[in-house]
C-alpha cells in the first residue's frame, strides 16, 4: 500500500499551482462577529476586494450554528449592529440624494428585517455618528468623533446649518492646531476633535450629550440591562494623557458618577462580572508604555489588584489577510473570556468572577474574534496555513470544528509552504523563527533568501498564512522570519528593548540568519534580501547601515530618525521618549545613536523605500530623509510614494495600491537576484 500511495502523492504535488501575487483579490475577510440579543444567532461580515472600484465590499451573514446564510450586501460599508432578534441597523444609502446628504454630514441608517427580507430607512442623524447600541424601545446610544463646532449641526435650523457647512468648506484648507496629537493614522487631522457620547430619543428625535464637548471618551461597556453606561476618558488639556478616568452614566436617572479619578493607570478595558467592575490596566512603571496589563477591581473609587496576569492581552500575531476586526473579549455567565498572545500563537483565557485565571484553548495560529452562542465558543481564526474561517470550540468536549468554507477554493491546488520551525538558543533566551521552502524544493540546488521582519516591535510572527511570504516562496525564494527580543508573547522582560533599539534585537536577527544559512546549505549567501514594515522598516534601515551581507533591501513605512519622529508621528511625543529612553532635546545623542540615519553614510546596499503620505504613524518624512542621503551618496535607491494611503497599506490598503506595493518589492528583489 505504501508503494502505491507514494506516486499518487508526487503526482498531486506536481499539479499544484503557484500562488500568485494577485490571488489575494479572491480572498474573503471575516469580521464583525456579533451575537443577537436573544443569543440564538450570530452575524458577521464577509469582505472581498473589488479591483475595478478599488475598494472592499461587505456582505452580511447570519448563522444559528449551522451553515451561514448571506442576507444582504452592505456595499463598501463595513459595520452593523443587531437592533432586535430579527433586524439589523447599518449605514447605507439607496439613492443619489441620500449619498449627497451623507457628504453633507448626515448619517443615514437602514434597517434590514430577516423574516420579511425588507430593507427600509430607519434613522437620519444630522451629524456624523455611529449607533453603538439600542438601549430600549425608545433610546439609542450614539458615538461621534467631532469638534465643538460639529455639535451645532444637530442644534441649528436648516438655513443656519447650511451656513455652518459653508464655513466648514471654506476652512477645509486650514487646521487650527492647539494640541497633540494633531493627526492620527487612519483618521487624518484630529486636533480639537473628541469622541463624544449621546442618548438619542427615538420618539422625540432629540439628541442629548452625555459628556461635555472637551471630553474624550475611550472604552465603553454597557450593563446587562443597558441602564448603565460605563466609560473611560479624560478632559483634553493640550497634550493627550495616556492615563484615563472611569465614569458611569445612569440612563434612567440621567446623571454621571465618577468611579475613578486618579491619573496613574492606562485603562485598556472595562468588564462587568456580575456586580464587579473589572479593569484591564497598567501603571507603566516597570516597563513603560508596552507593559502588559493586569486585572483590577474598581471599588470605592480605588483600584485593587484582582488578578495579576502580566502577559499580552489581545491578538498580536501578524498577518496580511485580515480586514476589520471582531471583539476578542466576551463576558459569559459572569466570567470573562479573552484572547492572549503567548509565544507565537493565541490562547483563549478565562477569568472567573472569583479572580481565577485558566487557559481554555490554545490555537496554533490566530484567534481574530470570539463570541458565545448556545454554550459554544465561535471564533474567527487563521489555522493551519488556511485563510480566515469561523470555528466552533466545544468547551465540554474540547473539540475544534470548522464551520465555514469561505476561503476553501482560494487556495485549492495551490502550493502553500508550511513553516519549518527553528530555535536559536542563546545563553539568556531563545529566539523562535521559521523557514518557508519553495515549491519543488531541491536541497541540491541554490536558492535566494528573504529575511522578513515584523512590525511593533511588540508583535509576533506565528504559523499563519502570510500572503507576501507565500508569494516569494512560490517565486523560488527561501523566506525566513523570527521573533527577536522586543517581540510580544514572552512577557515583559523579553519585550523590553527601551534604549536598546538596534542592539540586542539586531543581534538576534543576525544570529538567526546565521543559524539558518549554516543549517540550510541550499541558501545562496550571495543572494540574501531583507525587508520589513514599521519597526521592521526601522530594522531594515538599521541592518543596511551595519552590514553589507544583504544584496538588496526594501524598507516599508519605516523609522529612520528618532529626533524628527518625536514631533511628526501621531504617537511620537510619548513613544519616542519611552522607547529610546531619552528626550530629543535633552538626550539628543542618545536618540541619534539609535537612529538609522546616523549610519546612512555606511550604506552600500541597494535600498527600496515604500511609504504612504497619509501614514501618520511613521510619517513619510522618515523615508524622505534616508532616501535623499542615499541618493546624494550614489547608492542604488528608489522611493515609491503612495498617495492617500496610510500605515496600513500592506494590510488594508486599497486593492490597486496593495498590488503595486508587493510588485515593487518583488521586482526590486528579482532585479538584484539576477545581478552578478
Amino acid at each position: 500500500m505504501k508503494g502505491a500511495e507514494a506516486p499518487f502523492y508526487f503526482i498531486e504535488r506536481e499539479r499544484m499551482e503557484k500562488i500568485q501575487l494577485n490571488d489575494f483579490l479572491s480572498f474573503k475577510y471575516l469580521s464583525g462577529l456579533k451575537v443577537s440579543p436573544d443569543k440564538k444567532r450570530l452575524a458577521f461580515l464577509v469582505a472581498k476586494a473589488h479591483l475595478d472600484k478599488n475598494e472592499y465590499h461587505y456582505d452580511l451573514h447570519v448563522t444559528d450554528g449551522s451553515r451561514p446564510q448571506k442576507l444582504i450586501s452592505l456595499k463598501n460599508k463595513g459595520g452593523f449592529i443587531w437592533e432586535t432578534e430579527d433586524s439589523f441597523l447599518f449605514v447605507y444609502h439607496k439613492t443619489k440624494a441620500e449619498e449627497k446628504k451623507q457628504k453633507e454630514k448626515f448619517t443615514i441608517y437602514y434597517r434590514y428585517i430577516m423574516s420579511t427580507k425588507k430593507l427600509e430607512k430607519a434613522y437620519e442623524f444630522p451629524f456624523s455618528t455611529t449607533i453603538v447600541d439600542v438601549l430600549d424601545h425608545d433610546k439609542l446610544l450614539l458615538k461621534s468623533f467631532m469638534s465643538s463646532d460639529d455639535h451645532s449641526l444637530y442644534l441649528l435650523n436648516k438655513d443656519d446649518r447650511k451656513n455652518l457647512l459653508d464655513k466648514f468648506k471654506k476652512d477645509e484648507a486650514y487646521e487650527d492646531i492647539k494640541e497633540i496629537p494633531f493627526y492620527f493614522n487612519g483618521q487624518g487631522f484630529i486636533a480639537n476633535k473628541r469622541n463624544q457620547l449621546f442618548i438619542y430619543e427615538i420618539a422625540s428625535q432629540s439628541i442629548k450629550p452625555i459628556v461635555d464637548t472637551d471630553f474624550n471618551v475611550g472604552q465603553i461597556e454597557l450593563s446587562v440591562d443597558k441602564k448603565k453606561i460605563y466609560y473611560t476618558g479624560q478632559q483634553m488639556t493640550g497634550v493627550r494623557s495616556l492615563t484615563t478616568h472611569v465614569f458611569c452614566y445612569d440612563v434612567v436617572k440621567r446623571d454621571t458618577e465618577i468611579l475613578y479619578h486618579e491619573n496613574d493607570y492606562a485603562i485598556n478595558g472595562i468588564h462587568l462580572l456580575g456586580q464587579k467592575v473589572i479593569l484591564e490596566a497598567t501603571d507603566m512603571k516597570a516597563y513603560g508604555i508596552n507593559q502588559n496589563n493586569d486585572f483590577y477591581l474598581l471599588k470605592n473609587k480605588k483600584l485593587e489588584l484582582f488578578a495579576p496576569y502580566g502577559q499580552s492581552m489581545g491578538n498580536s500575531v501578524g498577518a496580511d489577510v485580515r480586514l476589520g476586526g471582531s471583539t476578542q473579549e466576551v463576558v459569559e455567565n459572569e466570567n470573562l473570556y479573552f484572547v492572549s498572545t503567548i509565544d507565537d500563537r493565541n490562547h483563549l483565557i478565562e477569568l472567573s468572577r472569583e479572580g481565577m485565571l485558566r487557559t481554555i484553548f490554545e490555537m496554533d495560529g490566530s484567534i481574530d474574534g470570539i463570541q458565545f452562542l448556545n454554550g459554544q465558543l465561535f471564533m474567527v481564526g487563521l489555522y493551519k496555513q488556511k485563510l480566515q474561517e469561523i470555528y466552533i470550540y466545544n468547551l465540554e468536549h474540547q473539540k475544534l470544528i470548522q464551520l465555514t468554507r469561505f476561503n476553501q477554493k482560494a487556495l485549492t491546488n495551490k502550493y502553500v509552504a508550511k513553516p519549518k520551525e527553528f530555535i536559536l538558543k542563546q545563553e539568556t533566551h531563545d529566539v523562535k523563527g521559521w523557514v518557508l521552502f519553495p515549491k519543488d524544493y531541491n536541497q541540491h540546488l541554490k536558492y535566494p533568501m528573504i529575511l522578513d521582519i515584523h512590525g511593533g516591535p511588540k508583535t509576533v510572527y506565528g504559523k499563519v498564512y502570510y500572503h507576501e511570504m507565500q508569494v516569494w516562496a512560490n517565486l523560488g525564494y527561501i523566506v525566513i522570519f523570527a521573533n527577536p527580543r522586543g517581540s510580544d508573547g514572552k512577557g515583559n522582560d523579553f519585550a523590553d528593548i527601551r534604549g536598546k533599539y538596534g542592539s540586542i534585537d539586531y543581534e538576534d536577527l543576525m544570529n538567526f540568519t546565521d543559524l539558518i544559512t549554516k543549517r540550510i546549505k541550499s541558501i545562496d549567501t550571495t543572494k540574501l534580501f531583507v525587508t520589513g514594515g514599521s519597526y521592521g522598516g526601522f530594522m531594515t534601515n538599521w541592518i543596511v547601515g551595519h552590514t553589507k551581507r544583504f544584496k538588496a533591501a526594501a524598507t516599508q513605512r519605516s523609522i529612520s530618525n528618532w529626533l524628527s519622529f518625536h514631533g511628526t508621528s501621531d504617537i511620537g511625543f510619548y513613544f519616542s521618549k519611552d522607547q529610546t529612553g531619552g528626550h530629543p532635546n535633552l538626550d539628543t545623542t542618545k536618540l541619534w545613536n539609535q537612529s538609522p540615519m546616523k549610519y546612512a553614510m555606511e550604506v552600500e546596499t541597494p535600498l527600496l523605500f515604500i511609504h504612504s503620505d497619509q501614514d501618520y504613524r511613521c510619517p513619510v518624512e522618515q523615508a524622505m530623509q534616508f532616501y535623499s542621503i542615499l541618493k546624494e551618496k550614489g547608492v542604488q535607491t528608489k522611493l515609491v510614494w503612495f498617495k492617500g494611503e496610510t500605515h496600513e497599506l500592506s494590510r488594508s490598503g486599497k486593492p490597486q495600491a496593495r498590488i503595486r506595493r508587493l510588485n515593487e518589492i518583488t521586482n526590486w528583489f528579482e532585479y538584484y537576484k539576477n545581478q552578478v
